[in-house]
């Protein structure tokens, strides 16, 4: 048990901070299931389960049978994939390999979340992951004193927001997944480095690629808008747009990797390197990622480039 509550209590917190912080909760709930992943991980499947079990009659009772829907469907599964894939005789069954391990992940979180928005649709009639306009626009009203243009902005975004719940969904999916299985990994080494479950390693980032597939379905996402009208954003439009943007996010993130992989390609220091991913983060450059990883992608400048050793 000495390790099971401080599980317990770990998840509550991220829970409670997901239920009441606006922006530092939304990560907060990401990591929801990153107690349960270590714990199981550290001390086997019952413990998990028992500490599972603790934390869903407490989030019933103590915040809302809602929010306890939502940790057994949309966190739970996540801790329980991670450490199926983390189990000595599971690998060796299958030999899983990090990228693997991950995608195997993100897709439980994805069929789970599609699942949970499914449940709550059903029975409340309601998208949980847009949020209540009216609800909004109260709050607005509060902080900003009922400024018309800023609620106009900001209603028109929320209206994007049911064309973009795909786009939304996958994202978000593939964060948590990612979070959680890197972090199980590192605490589990740390806390028990003798253990022998862990999640196989990810590749270095600046290793990572992507398909240049992707920048096929890209042009023909493209093409295709040009025959669909997307001024009625009937479901053709919505589909083209949803596609574009996930392969986007996958081009950006190749792009952030190549990036590292210049870095330390010019061996640069440090505080050069932490200066550089600030200016990385700065909105503008955001498109020249894009193109990094396009071009990558296309011409595979990794085998290309070649640097000096010093």
């Amino acid at each position: 048990m000495k390790r099971i509550i401080p599980c317990v209590l770990v998840s509550l917190a991220l829970v409670l901070a997901g239920f009441f912080l606006p922006v530092l909760g939304f990560f907060c709930l990401m990591l929801c299931p990153l107690p349960l992943c270590v714990l199981g991980c550290v001390e086997g499947q019952k413990q998990m389960a028992i500490a599972e079990l603790m934390i869903e009659i407490t989030i019933f009772i103590v915040i809302s049978p809602s929010m306890a829907v939502y940790f057994i469907v949309g966190c739970a599964p996540i801790a329980g994939i991670v450490y199926a894939v983390s189990r000595e005789d599971i690998k060796r069954v299958k030999k899983f390999s990090g990228p693997d391990s991950f995608l195997l992940c993100a897709g439980v979180s994805i069929v789970f979340k599609i699942i949970l928005l499914a449940g709550f649709y059903f029975f409340t009639g309601r998208n949980i992951f847009i949020p209540d306009v009216s609800q909004m626009s109260a709050t607005l009203d509060q902080i900003y004193g009922g400024d018309p243009e800023l609620q106009e902005s900001v209603m028109q975004i929320v209206g994007l927001l049911p064309y973009l719940l795909p786009t939304m969904l996958v994202l978000y999916s593939v964060v948590e997944s990612f979070l959680n299985y890197s972090l199980c990994g590192k605490f589990v080494k740390k806390i028990s480095p003798t253990s022998q479950s862990f999640p196989p390693e990810l590749p270095e980032f600046k290793t990572w690629r992507f398909s240049p597939s992707l920048l096929l379905v890209l042009v023909c996402s493209f093409v295709a808008s040009y025959f669909v009208k997307t001024d009625t954003w009937f479901d053709g439009a919505v589909y083209l747009m949803n596609l574009q943007l996930v392969i986007n996010a996958f081009m950006f993130v190749h792009g952030l990797a190549f990036a590292f992989w210049i870095m330390d390609g010019f061996k640069m220091k440090r505080g050069a390197k932490i200066f550089t991913c600030a200016v990385l983060a700065i909105p503008f450059f955001w498109a020249w990622l894009i193109v990094m990883g396009m071009s990558d992608m296309a011409l595979n400048l990794r085998e290309r480039i070649k640097f000096k050793s010093r």
